[in-house]
């Protein structure tokens, strides 16, 4: 399949909600997304291709093999991911500067009944090794923040990210802080006669993606592959179309220009040729069968992801709570409220060894590529993966 690419500009705040309740009745309160799923973009984009093409909705079949992948900050031609969480920043006592604390697996430490702990059988918990209390970090890390980390093996030699009050006040090409959120209050209308309902009031909140000022947006960058590209034609998109609730309009165009952007950066596909340590970083939000653990593991936690030919064998994950995902399916013949589900959020770390084939063979075949069990959410974006090295701590 031919890849193509677009930049989505937002001209409104963008409605991302989560898998709360929001509704009369239910309570008034809508609650935001940080950044939107994968599922909010796929969906709008293959509304926005529907569209464009007459009797496209008759298909569904076909809106739904098409693969997308993002969408992903981009800000002045670069792009951003979730920051990682295998790291805590915190200031000690007796020095203000901030500070690193890297988050590895301990070397010949397996957990199992007698140590209290309900972690896989072979999991090796990471080591903290501070009593202090952990700053702020930035929630988007540029592309070379993340590769700098990425290559890190043991969390040493980073560059601090700075704090997000700092970003807001002087806005830093490495880092972007999570969009500020926009509330606004609206009321309820009678369809008959356009008068306002008494005491309907409901409340949305939005994604601001301005970063300073009316001008400067953060941008979304996706990545689209078809089999059809003769029905769809994603490579002439330059059009506004909503994204996300509530027909927030944003401008879509073709960008091809982004190829680049998504290529596995040559530094990493060098450090990864020898190395028998490999961890993957979620770009985006994944779907796993095992809750956090993904399906292609077996009980002994080895595994091959999928289109790769490289045997894994997991050591240990730094692993954020997971986050509820549903919806409203509008597919002919399943009208009605889709089952939650549960994500592993963005940035979640996994620990893995190589234990047969060359790690820089999946930096090559999954780099941003989605690693999930089930076809359908790797066609709708979930879970792609950035991929480095790391070592052991020192206990």
């Amino acid at each position: 399949m031919t890849p193509h690419y677009l930049t989505i500009t937002p001209h409104d705040p963008i409605i991302a909600r989560d898998g709360r309740p929001f509704g009369f009745g239910q309570g008034q309160r809508m609650r935001s997304l940080h950044w939107l799923y994968p599922s909010v973009f796929a969906g709008s984009l293959r509304t926005l291709l529907g569209k464009l093409n007459e009797g496209g909705f008759d298909r569904p079949e076909e809106l739904l093999s098409i693969s997308s992948a993002g969408p992903l900050p981009m800000h002045d031609g670069r792009l951003y991911f979730p920051g990682p969480v295998d790291l805590l920043v915190y200031k000690s006592e007796d020095n203000p500067d901030r500070k690193i604390m890297p988050l590895r697996p301990m070397r010949d430490y397996k957990c199992n009944e007698e140590c209290g702990s309900n972690l896989a059988n072979g999991l090796s918990p990471v080591l903290v090794g501070i009593d202090d209390k952990s700053e702020m970090v930035p929630g988007f890390w540029s592309t070379d923040r993340m590769q700098e980390w990425l290559l890190d093996a043991a969390g040493t030699n980073t560059s601090v990210p700075p704090d997000p009050d700092e970003i807001r006040k002087h806005p830093n090409s490495d880092y972007l802080n999570i969009p500020a959120k926009d509330e606004r209050f609206h009321t309820a209308i009678e369809p008959g006669t356009g008068a306002v309902i008494e005491g309907r009031l409901f409340k949305t909140v939005g994604l601001d993606c301005r970063i300073k000022g009316e001008i400067e947006v953060i941008q979304l960058a996706a990545r689209v592959e078809t089999d059809n590209s003769a029905a769809y034609d994603i490579g002439s998109i330059n059009q506004y179309h909503p994204i996300g609730g509530e027909r927030r309009l944003a401008h879509w165009e073709s960008d091809d220009k982004q190829a680049g952007l998504w290529s596995v950066p040559a530094q990493i596909r060098r450090v990864l040729e020898n190395t028998p340590y490999l961890r993957m970083v979620l770009a985006t939000p994944a779907i796993f069968s095992g809750g956090w653990k993904p399906g292609w593991l077996d009980e002994n936690l080895e595994g091959i992801p999928p289109n790769s030919r490289v045997k894994l064998k997991l050591i240990s994950a730094c692993v954020e709570r997971w986050k509820p995902i549903s919806g409203w399916s509008l597919e002919k013949g399943k009208v009605g409220p889709k089952a939650i589900r549960r994500l592993v959020p963005a940035g979640s770390v996994y620990f893995f060894e190589v234990l047969d084939g060359k790690a820089s063979d999946i930096a090559k075949s999954l780099w941003l590529q989605s690693v999930c069990d089930e076809n359908q959410d790797q066609r709708d974006g979930f879970g792609l993966s950035l991929w480095g090295t790391w070592d052991f701590a020192n206990n």
